[in-house]
């Protein structure tokens, strides 16, 4: 079998060129590169090379998080995580696999896993075929701790939307009455996750 995939993979990175930041998210102000912003510049290349990927979800954890809504209320949330690996096709059968991509979702309906499976093709797309950006963010300009001051480990409380107050600190495990469409408490969710 010959190895074509990999000549073809070269010829669509030389046609895909800067994918800017043109998004905009509301809350937080910042800008970024979408999903369909990637697959829009890659899908021409990708068809004109006859290349085509096959996704593959090798691990997939879920639980309910508590999170602190921007207006102070305390929520509930699906937290998602999940290692996606891609498969990457030419026309003579030759192929080479991404991943796994690590990648997580959250939202307090039904789309934490689709956060995550955009999250985790986005970021494939872009390692995968190196596409540049005009203002790539450099890894080593922040070194971000966790834990307070004397170094313990602080109650993990997610805080979402652009008013997020200060978290504050409850228990683990949402009362019956509060967990809306999410009706398992801790056991069950541990005990659906050692089936994973």
């Amino acid at each position: 079998m010959s190895n074509d995939v990999f000549k073809k993979m070269v010829e669509v990175m030389r046609e895909v060129g800067v994918v800017g930041k043109n998004q905009k998210n509301q809350a937080q102000g910042f800008k970024f590169r979408g999903i369909d912003d990637m697959v829009n510049a890659l899908h021409p290349a990708l068809t004109k090379h006859g290349v085509f990927m096959a996704p593959r979800c090798v691990k997939e954890e879920h639980e309910i998080k508590e999170v602190v809504r921007g207006s102070g209320k305390v929520g509930y949330d699906k937290h998602v995580t999940i290692h996606m690996e891609y498969d990457f096709f030419a026309e003579d059968g030759s192929k080479v696999t991404i991943g796994p991509i690590p990648a997580e979702g959250l939202d307090s309906g039904d789309k934490a896993t689709n956060k995550a499976l955009s999250a985790a093709l986005k970021y494939a797309l872009i390692q995968t075929f190196s596409i540049p950006t005009e203002d790539m963010a450099e890894g080593d300009l922040e070194t971000p701790t966790i834990g307070d001051a004397s170094g313990s480990p602080k109650k993990e409380v997610v805080k979402t939307g652009a008013l997020a107050t200060p978290a504050v600190e409850t228990s683990a495990t949402p009362p019956a009455a509060s967990r809306g469409s999410f009706k398992r408490n801790a056991a069950t969710q541990v005990a659906q996750q050692g089936d994973l």
